[in-house]
């Protein structure tokens, strides 16, 4: 479980879970019911879930001012963000040019 957890941590596996979770939801007949509001927030818990549960960073890689719990729920809410960026700026365009229709 920790090996699981501590991939989490990295950044680029977390962006491109976030990212797929985002893709899935918007265009996957499937899970239509789901609403599209709920993405960054499911986004921001697989982020803090694991930030919190995973197995703790060196403090020597902390490169931030806020440690603990608080940073622990800025860096989430963070990469929250920066995946919802990544896909309407770099994604949601192509997607569209390509043929994808959202089944919402």
């Amino acid at each position: 479980m920790d090996a699981i957890l501590g991939a989490i941590q990295n950044p680029v596996i977390l962006t491109v879970i976030q990212f797929l979770w985002g893709l899935v939801c918007k265009y996957a007949p499937a899970l239509k019911a789901v609403p599209n509001a709920s993405i960054p927030w499911v986004n921001f818990l697989i982020a803090l879930i694991g930030a919190l549960a995973g197995p703790q960073v060196a403090h020597a890689a902390f490169g931030g001012a806020v440690g603990g719990f608080f940073g622990s729920v800025l860096g989430a809410g963070w990469t929250a963000i920066q995946t919802a960026l990544i896909y309407e700026v770099f994604a949601r365009a192509p997607l569209k040019n390509i043929g994808f229709k959202t089944v919402v």
